[in-house]
């Protein structure tokens, strides 16, 4: 049910300690940078997304490597790939990042590079300045948990490159062509961006499970907002609004209402489904999923209704029978 780490190697490098005529380490190929679980029936504009949850880790960088791959693990997302392992049968897709976040950050602009990690930047890296990326936390993090640092070298410009070519964009440009299959179909896209938080960020015990951001009104129209955080206060999760998470680089990049797009980003406290010391789930798991499950339902009939379309019952339509639905969809693995 819950599956673990998988650790990779390309058979045709000799190592991380491989390298080319430029110097740096040879590219090790990762396979497979994402999964989409597709419904039977599309049935409305939303495309759910989990760009954290990735737990393929690939050899070559362990070896490099002088973080624990338990501070690596907990910078993930852990699980939100399986808490959003029934939404597709609403009829919405579900994509979800399967190479770990310490390899490469799908939810940063490609340019939110720190030089400082590298021997050859591009000087492109050295304009575009962010808090992610002063904490540690760009597009390749220079730290895993709590502050430790991930490399005990510099890395090469052509190591970000191979990662961004076989890992970041594969993944941006599936999930890209998903919101322009919904807007194709109903005329709008409507990204529902999950994640999770970690509780040792909290200031104190009343902080919210849920926080919902929505780039404070930019990025979505209000309505969703609404629903998702009343659908969530129903459940008896407590719940905030764009503080202290409004929303990362696909919130920002895909949420243009005007030109129907919207994006709303989705934060869980981990604590509610996972120990955190351990990047195992708890027994809240199960309750959580349903829930997830139920009011991605809710979305989207939204979604379909905000469309123009009426509510056919969205799972209903969605669900088929075992055997009907069978090898469709790329699977995890």
């Amino acid at each position: 049910m819950f599956p673990g780490l998988m650790i990779f190697t390309d058979p045709g490098s000799n190592g991380p300690d491989s390298r080319p005529d430029s110097g740096a380490p040879a590219a090790e190929r990762t396979g497979f940078s994402f999964s989409i679980d597709e419904p039977v029936s599309i049935v409305s504009p939303a495309v759910f997304a989990s760009p954290h949850s990735g737990r393929l880790y690939p050899k070559g960088f362990l070896e490099s490597a002088v973080a624990s791959m338990l501070d690596l693990r907990r910078i993930e997302d852990a699980y939100v790939d399986r808490l959003l392992a029934d939404v597709h049968l609403t009829g919405a897709p579900v994509i979800c990042g399967l190479v770990a976040r310490g390899f490469v950050d799908l939810n940063r602009a490609e340019s939110e590079m720190d030089p400082h990690m590298f021997e050859n930047p591009q000087a492109s890296w050295f304009a575009q300045r962010s808090p992610r990326v002063e904490a540690g936390l760009g597009c390749i993090p220079r730290v895993a948990f709590n502050g430790t640092a991930i490399y005990n070298r510099k890395l090469y410009r052509e190591e970000a490159e191979a990662r961004l070519e076989q890992v970041y964009r594969p993944y941006h440009r599936a999930l890209e062509a998903l919101l322009r299959r919904a807007q194709a179909m109903f005329g709008q896209g409507w990204l529902i961006d999950c994640h999770s938080m970690p509780a040792e960020t909290e200031a104190n015990a009343r902080s919210p499970d849920i926080v919902i951001g929505d780039r404070f009104g930019a990025s979505c129209a209000p309505g969703l907002t609404d629903l998702i955080e009343g659908m969530f206060r129903d459940r008896g999760y407590s719940t905030a609004r764009n503080t202290p998470y409004a929303g990362g680089f696909a919130t920002l990049a895909h949420g243009q209402p005007a030109l129907g797009r919207h994006a709303i980003q989705i934060e869980i406290r981990r604590r509610l489904y996972l120990n955190e010391a351990t990047v195992e789930p708890n027994e809240g798991f199960l309750t959580l999923r349903q829930h997830i499950a139920e009011i991605a339902e809710k979305v989207c009939a939204f979604t379909r209704s905000e469309s123009g379309l009426a509510d056919l019952g969205t799972k209903k339509k969605a669900a088929l029978d075992a055997s009907a639905a069978k090898g469709l969809g790329r699977k995890r693995p």
